[in-house]
């Protein structure tokens, strides 16, 4: 320090540029806490009393770096590109400042959500048309991911503006099954987001650091000896349920205890027995009683069919073809809250049972 005082380096930048950072404290702390997160984090015992940057950051390093968590809303990707630099377009993609965000728009093509029961985040990976590869931004998160590094992520609700809700590190991969723009099912990525603090290792919560733990860093493929669920002719159908239930199956075999990877496990394992739910539906209401409209398409085309455990997972409800349902709106509200639920559930799971069996068979009259 005292050879560097000694020469008093401009570090290389132009005149205009070494003004602002020595009269604007907040442009410096911003400018600083930039440069730890990318290059110095964690951040070492001792590292920002060495350097004197414990003066010009006095413990707000969080608050520096801009924007800040839930600070600012942007009604379309130009505004926030007009305010914060990067790409304008694509789901994955760093803003000016280098750092990592994924964008999750509900009312885009990709099925991002929240994962019941956590604070986890699914995020589907990069690609509009085919099936997802390991490059782009699917491989720019890999990085992340194998580093340990926090993203942004920013979240537009149906209706509403573009809004950095929060960091997040990745703490799990999958390769699950999607649709395409096309509405063609193929294979995407499914990442798991835990969201953190702060994008400093030190403000991480135990239980993410566990995560972070037990992260191989490797792709679970969850559509392994399984094949989309669409099926031409009733034998189709058949052979592709089965080999959807054998998964559900085979991962409800090796699940126990109660953690939150057991949590992610059972939530990819529903979502297997729901694909298989809705092949076996084919696009229609499963109440044999349905007095709606069931033939109904959403503005994408799809059924307008929600999946249901007749019995509730709180009440030892199994995550299974044989125990879920396929219902339209009218019929699932009556099944929840309708007057004549319980006798509708108990009739919906002889139903779903089934139909179940005649699918889950290896010969099926008239096949």
């Amino acid at each position: 320090m005292s050879s560097l005082d000694a020469i008093d380096p401009a570090a290389g930048f132009p005149p205009v540029i070494h003004n602002l950072l020595s009269t604007q404290t907040d442009v410096l702390a911003q400018a600083a806490a930039l440069v730890l997160v990318r290059f110095f984090n964690p951040i070492a015992d001792d590292f920002l009393q060495a350097t004197g940057l414990h003066e010009i950051l006095a413990g707000r390093e969080m608050e520096a770096l801009l924007p800040i968590p839930g600070s600012v809303n942007y009604s379309n990707r130009t505004t926030l590109w007009e305010a914060h630099g990067g790409q304008r377009v694509s789901g994955i993609g760093p803003l000016e400042d280098g750092l990592m965000c994924v964008f999750a728009d509900e009312e885009g093509p990709h099925a991002d959500r929240r994962i019941p029961d956590t604070n986890l985040i699914e995020y589907r990976g990069d690609g509009l048309v085919g099936h997802q590869r390991m490059t782009g931004g699917n491989q720019q998160l890999a990085n992340y991911q194998a580093e340990q590094r926090a993203i942004r992520y920013w979240h537009k609700p149906l209706g509403g503006d573009w809004e950095f809700e929060s960091w997040a590190v990745i703490v799990e991969r999958r390769y699950v099954w999607g649709k395409d723009t096309k509405k063609n099912w193929r294979r995407e990525y499914a990442w798991v987001l835990a969201p953190v603090p702060s994008p400093f290792r030190d403000t991480w919560p135990a239980e993410v650091l566990a995560l972070l733990a037990e992260d191989t860093h490797q792709t679970r493929d969850d559509t392994l000896g399984t094949e989309a669920p669409v099926a031409a002719n009733p034998s189709d159908a058949r052979e592709r349920y089965q080999r959807l239930c054998a998964s559900v199956e085979s991962r409800e075999r090796q699940n126990s205890g109660r953690s939150t990877r057991t949590v992610t496990e059972r939530y990819f394992r529903s979502a297997q027995a729901r694909l298989a739910v809705l092949l076996r539906a084919d696009g229609r209401c499963e109440n044999p009683k349905c007095a709606g409209q069931p033939n109904d398409v959403t503005d994408k085309g799809d059924p307008i069919l929600e999946v249901d455990h007749v019995n509730e997972l709180a009440r030892g409800g199994r995550d299974h073809p044989s125990t879920m349902i396929a219902l339209c709106p009218n019929c699932h509200a009556i099944k929840t809250r309708g007057s004549t639920r319980r006798a509708l559930q108990k009739e919906l799971l002889g139903v779903a049972r089934g139909l179940h069996l005649q699918l889950s068979t290896r010969e099926v009259l008239g096949l």
